[in-house]
């Protein structure tokens, strides 16, 4: 049995960045692949509304939106669950139920009935299935964590290939409802993954050997007041007697489990260093963990992210009816999506390989996506013919393939890696916040404007907003680095200068 934390991490099969690690990644990705097929297919869904229900565009576009949403504002809630019970117990609840909410759709007499069951059901659960994914991905690499969450995030995407003309030939042949049914049943396929994650030893805390180790007392505890062991013992060996106790009320108020020996109440060295190495590495409590959601870092981080998912989810749900007021027939506009497709996949995988290796930084990986999605946004306006848009969609999917992989790893390099599934709740929460008032712009530029000009030029402007936090983040890093060097050098310099004193004095 492995009974060392620093073990477990190392382990070659089992440990961070092995075989297993990469096994678990691919479960992810299928996991990732089946339970977001829907975020793919909103155009379809939100067209097939209009048209089926006879509503107005704004009206069709609550159930999307809402679905969009809630798969990101149940992002806390969700954080929480899996902090509190597990991410295991997370994606199997999630996963068995997200495929029922598209399911039952087809009975939809309305769009309220969509509003509960495709917008509040399934968006709750996708989210759990979002969430509790990118904890076990990251909880699982360290070194290529980066690489690791684009391979899952790529895979993933590829979805956008097949789905689309498929739930477009549903639609036309079984209607909006047939395509709701099929869609979900495709969606349940996400379960069988779910049953082989869970969260690595290293990273879970078994509260039940913690109580039972707080229940039992110690044997040499009572006996030292009895006996007179100062008497029999040295005093070196007396104190150690005496030591133990504390050291075993410690562990027991933290509840934390290292994986290590200590974490029982044995202790197999000084107590003194013992307890240094809990106060070193303490995992932050709850209260700890919010105080981070009011930083500017926190603030930056979770904006970014919303303006880059609210352009993506936009083009999706909106190249079918785009398409269509520029002339192009629905079931060729439906290609758009494997336009996007394709560069989103493309850079998906380059993203994280290239922070990985050095070659760019989070921080210029994050600037060059902005600055082409704004040129893109823009020039939609002016699109009129099915290549074009083909063109610009599979730019507008390069520039979101850049960043759309990187939550997770912006989350740990400015939080760490304990506070992971809460801050990405928080992330996902404000990124939903945002996304809830597309269907008011849609039915104000589309419905009262007849056009989606103004919606277009919204998002430019946002991206071209973050191109400037993003390029003062980058400035603000070189220059960090470049200090570090700085007194790397100098502290360098001083050791040399001193060990030559030592050498001359020694002569």
């Amino acid at each position: 049995m492995v009974n060392n934390r620093a073990s477990l991490m190392s382990d070659p099969v089992y440990g961070l960045d092995s075989r297993w690690s990469w096994t678990v990644a691919a479960f992810c990705s299928w996991l990732l692949f089946a339970g977001t097929l829907s975020t793919r297919v909103v155009g379809i869904v939100y067209y097939g509304t209009v048209e089926t229900f006879q509503v107005t565009r704004q009206e069709a576009a609550w159930p999307v939106t809402l679905s969009g949403s809630l798969f990101n504002l149940a992002g806390p809630a969700m954080g929480f669950l899996c902090r509190k019970l597990s991410c295991r117990k997370v994606l199997l609840a999630c996963s068995f139920v997200t495929g029922f909410g598209i399911m039952v759709c087809y009975f939809a007499p309305n769009v309220v009935f969509l509003n509960i069951f495709f917008g509040v059901l399934h968006g709750v659960t996708m989210s759990g299935v979002f969430v509790g994914t990118n904890v076990v991905v990251a909880q699982h690499f360290q070194k290529r964590r980066t690489t690791a969450c684009s391979v899952v995030f790529t895979v993933c995407g590829l979805n956008t290939l097949v789905v689309p003309p498929v739930i477009e030939y549903f639609r036309t042949q079984y209607g909006v409802r047939g395509a709701f049914l099929l869609l979900g049943a495709l969606t349940a396929n996400a379960f069988p993954a779910a049953i082989v994650l869970r969260s690595p030893p290293w990273s879970t805390v078994p509260k039940k050997v913690v109580k039972v180790d707080a229940k039992r007392k110690l044997p040499t505890a009572a006996p030292a007041t009895k006996v007179n062991l100062a008497s029999e013992k040295p005093p070196t060996v007396q104190r150690a007697i005496h030591r133990t106790q504390p050291i075993r009320k410690e562990y027991i108020q933290h509840e934390v489990w290292t994986g290590s020996m200590e974490s029982f109440g044995i202790p197999t060295e000084p107590v003194q260093s013992a307890a240094a190495t809990t106060q070193q590495h303490p995992i932050p409590t709850l209260r700890d963990t919010l105080k981070n959601f009011v930083t500017l870092k926190f603030c930056v981080d979770a904006l970014s992210f919303a303006v880059v998912l609210f352009g993506f989810s936009t083009f999706m749900l909106l190249s079918v009816d785009l398409a269509k007021d520029r002339g192009i027939a629905p079931a060729d506009a439906v290609y758009l999506l494997n336009g996007f497709c394709v560069g989103d996949i493309l850079f998906r995988a380059v993203s994280g390989c290239t922070i990985d290796y050095g070659w760019l930084s989070l921080e210029a990986v994050m600037l060059t996506g902005y600055l082409v999605q704004a040129a893109v946004y823009e020039t939609l306006l002016w699109c009129t013919t099915l290549p074009t848009l083909l063109m610009c969609a599979a730019v507008l999917g390069a520039s979101n393939g850049l960043r759309i992989g990187l939550q997770a790893p912006f989350m740990i390099h400015d939080f760490g890696i304990d506070v992971l599934p809460i801050m990405m709740g928080g992330m996902t929460f404000v990124i939903g916040s945002v996304a809830l008032g597309r269907p008011a712009l849609i039915g104000y530029y589309r419905d009262k404007k007849g056009k989606y000009d103004g919606l277009l030029h919204i998002i430019a402007v946002a991206n071209i907003v973050f191109v400037g936090v993003w390029t003062l983040r980058l400035f603000v890093r070189k220059r960090t680095c470049r200090g570090a060097a700085l007194e790397k050098e100098l502290v360098q310099g001083a050791c040399g200068v001193r060990c030559q004193i030592l050498g001359n004095a020694a002569n």
